[in-house]
């Protein structure tokens, strides 16, 4: 028996929760760490590493109980599933590109690129709560498409 969609619901919104503490944290050690402050740099790219291992396991956790879900919730199911799809593929290369990156040589471009993904990692959290977490999208009441229910 599978997770109910509130519970699902829920489930995404605490990790979401989880992840823009771990954000804050982040953020509130960029400023020093672009000035080159060598322990406020070590201690921000040590954040980011742990924030971008959870975000990972994130998104593969919501791929496992949450893209399944919306494949079917309605008739824009198919449309939110790419659109994950699509987010996923795009975060998870923007992942390995900014866990490859060395702050030392320059903590500014890299404070500058971190926060910009913390930024978009905002917007992106935001939007899916909007679309697909909505209580009104991922619902537990069955909704009727054809006619019938199952």
């Amino acid at each position: 028996m599978g997770l109910d969609n509130s519970k699902i619901r829920k489930i995404v919104l605490v990790e979401h929760e989880g992840l823009r503490g771990s954000m804050r944290a982040i953020e509130a050690l960029l400023p020093r760490a672009a000035t080159g402050e060598k322990a406020a740099l070590l201690e921000a790219h040590a954040q980011l590493n742990d924030l971008l291992k959870t975000f990972v396991r994130h998104i593969e956790h919501e791929e496992r109980i949450l893209r399944p879900v919306l494949e079917v919730i309605d008739a824009w199911g198919e449309v939110r599933r790419a659109r994950m799809d699509a987010e996923h593929t795009e975060q998870r290369a923007l992942v390995m590109r900014l866990a490859a990156i060395d702050p030392l040589p320059d903590p500014e471009t890299w404070a500058r690129e971190v926060g910009e993904f913390i930024k978009m990692l905002r917007v992106d959290m935001a939007d899916e709560e909007k679309t697909c977490l909505s209580p009104n999208v991922l619902r537990d009441d069955v909704v009727v498409v054809d006619g019938s229910s199952e």
